[in-house]
């Protein structure tokens, strides 16, 4: 349900989140078209993003805290694995140890920092909308780096802007870029070492926030030196554009095993037994189908998504998750939602069965595994002719 700021404003709806111990989103608009999403886990802020410019505050962060790291090479695939692209990178740059973790966090907290400023300052020019979107918690909890308090959270933002606001600059954005539009002007009235330095940092390229990393000055101070310029028209200021993702091209060229066309069906086993993969395996492609094993339940769901089988065979007891957990976190996503989801057991009862059927499981299979019984099943779910 989409609620209005007039009633309840920016501050409270990220009490409410955290109250009711979120697990999902708060997406925030306004009239104007900005939008932002605020992602909690259980409560707690992981992740903040502003859709105008998500990839140029990318390149800003990793500037600041990762300055060795060249945003050109970036090539970091889009993927089902989080729903916001920003922060698959900041992931993936710490599994790769291109990050460590405490220059993640502070890539994290002053991320969401920027995204609260931008929304306190949003909130004083018009009413905010606010929708909360719930995620299953498996696949946010595995890739979560930190969990940011949000009290603490919310006060860096509010003295940062109330620091701005003070400095006179309520209704400059930070996001805006100064162009130079009389360069005469600047070189007859400012010192030389000043002007040199304005005419070769103030190229119409970069925003206030993105200046302020390259000049090591702070942001408000930064930005009322240049306020009697722009009093003056001698510099003006514009909305900073949108930079293209890095790397997305080759990322995406040549497709990979999974983006390309099969003309076989295939078929998953779930199951920490790389014995039992091993003979579904056999049987399954001497059938004539495709077939991947996937022994860790913690990776499966993220797996799953990538390759789109066209039928999971899912083991009953699993560590960390069972089967039955992840058949409900399955269930929970649009894209398994129809797809046949057979659970596998030695303990072939009724209890077994009744609960295999609460959590929408399509049939049941017992162990130990007989080929018959095994590509029976196979065939009453996967309709295709193989080859």
């Amino acid at each position: 349900m989409v609620q209005h700021s007039t009633a309840i404003r920016l501050i409270q709806q990220l009490a409410i989140q955290n109250q009711d111990q979120l697990t999902g989103q708060l997406n925030v608009s306004a009239a104007s078209g900005e939008r932002w999403s605020l992602y909690f886990c259980v409560g707690r802020l992981i992740w903040a993003t502003n859709y105008s410019h998500p990839v140029r505050s990318l390149r800003r962060q990793l500037s600041a805290y990762c300055p060795e790291f060249d945003f050109g090479t970036l090539a970091v695939r889009e993927s089902d694995r989080f729903v916001c692209w920003d922060y698959q990178v900041v992931w993936v740059l710490l599994k790769r140890n291109i990050l460590d973790k405490e220059k993640a966090i502070a890539i994290i907290e002053q991320t969401i920092t920027d995204v609260l400023f931008d929304l306190f300052q949003q909130e004083r020019r018009e009413p905010l909308q606010f929708e909360t979107i719930h995620h299953e918690a498996l696949s946010i909890l595995r890739m979560q780096i930190v969990a940011v308090n949000l009290k603490q959270a919310i006060k860096r933002a509010k003295l940062a802007f109330d620091e701005w606001k003070e400095a006179g600059l309520a209704q400059v954005s930070p996001n805006l870029i100064p162009i130079i539009r009389n360069l005469e002007a600047l070189q007859e009235n400012v010192p030389v070492k000043a002007f040199e330095q304005l005419r070769n940092k103030v190229n119409g390229q970069r925003t206030l926030r993105e200046l302020s990393i390259l000049t090591k000055i702070d942001m408000t101070r930064l930005t009322k030196s240049l306020a009697p310029y722009i009093r003056k028209r001698w510099i003006d200021l514009i909305p900073g554009e949108e930079i293209e993702k890095p790397g997305l091209t080759p990322a995406r060229t040549p497709p990979g095993p999974a983006a390309r066309p099969r003309n076989k069906p295939l078929i998953a086993c779930v199951d920490d037994s790389p014995q039992l993969c091993e003979q579904l395996g056999k049987i399954i492609e001497s059938a004539g189908y495709e077939f991947i094993s996937i022994t860790d339940s913690v990776q499966a769901l993220p797996i799953l998504l990538e390759k789109r089988p066209q039928l999971i065979f899912l083991d009953l007891v699993m560590p960390v998750a069972n089967g039955y957990e992840v058949c409900t976190q399955l269930r929970r996503m649009s894209q398994f939602a129809e797809t046949p989801i057979v659970i596998l057991t030695g303990n072939d009862g009724v209890v077994d069965r009744v609960r295999a059927k609460m959590v929408k499981a399509s049939d049941f299979l017992g162990k130990p595994i007989d080929r018959e019984k095994l590509l029976a099943t196979v065939r009453k779910f996967v309709q295709v002719q193989v080859s």
